[in-house]
């Protein structure tokens, strides 16, 4: 919780320093290929969807027994921001990175659950219809971790983390108001070897 506080009133600064610096660009607003095809400054709202990947090589909450674990299922994520100019926005999400399961021996099944929240800073290169971006924050999730043996209640966890997330990609605006983006993400979750998405987002600019 404390960090979650530390992480609010550092990235609530963060917002009222870029929107004093760009108050005079507000003003006078540019149009050009370097501002993009719409409204260029103001908030947004969007989603999207993906797939989630995780590695664990070894899980020590279970005895070491879990070694070279994989899965993948498919993720989903809501969002809104606010552009404080054409290169910079601060952004929340909600990230639910799905129920990924997978059998480890006969009858022995893995899974794992996260979802969480996300706020980001994101930076974006506006060039005509086209978007070049990259975002950075601090991932704040549940990971829920089960081993399901037959006969038998082996083990579960469920405990609360907060590691960097960061992402990049680019995208295309259509009718000027809507971005559509396609994002690699990397996630640093808990005792993990490999934690990515890929996703496919939508927004609309107001």
């Amino acid at each position: 919780m404390r960090h979650l506080l530390q992480s609010a009133t550092a990235l609530t600064a963060m917002a009222v320093t870029l929107m004093l610096a760009t108050m005079p660009a507000h003003a006078q607003q540019s149009t050009g290929p370097l501002y993009g095809e719409g409204p260029y400054m103001g908030p947004y709202v969007g989603g999207g969807v993906g797939q989630y990947n995780v590695r664990i090589d070894n899980a020590q909450e279970f005895g070491n027994v879990i070694n070279h674990y994989s899965a993948n299922d498919t993720a989903f994520k809501v969002f809104a921001g606010y552009r404080f100019a054409p290169f910079i926005a601060l952004e929340g999400s909600y990230i639910n990175l799905g129920t990924n399961r997978n059998v480890i021996a006969p009858g022995v099944v893995a899974g794992s659950r996260i979802d969480g929240w996300s706020p980001e800073l994101v930076a974006t290169l506006p060039i005509g219809w086209f978007e070049l971006f990259a975002e950075g924050g601090d991932y704040i999730y549940r990971y829920r971790r089960n081993l399901d043996v037959p006969g038998a209640s082996f083990g579960s966890s469920s405990d609360t983390f907060n590691h960097v997330e960061w992402g990049a990609g680019l995208g295309v605006v259509v009718a000027r108001v809507i971005p559509i983006r396609l994002e690699y993400q990397e996630f640093n979750i808990q005792d993990t070897n490999r934690s990515n998405a890929l996703w496919l987002t939508g927004a609309f600019r107001f």
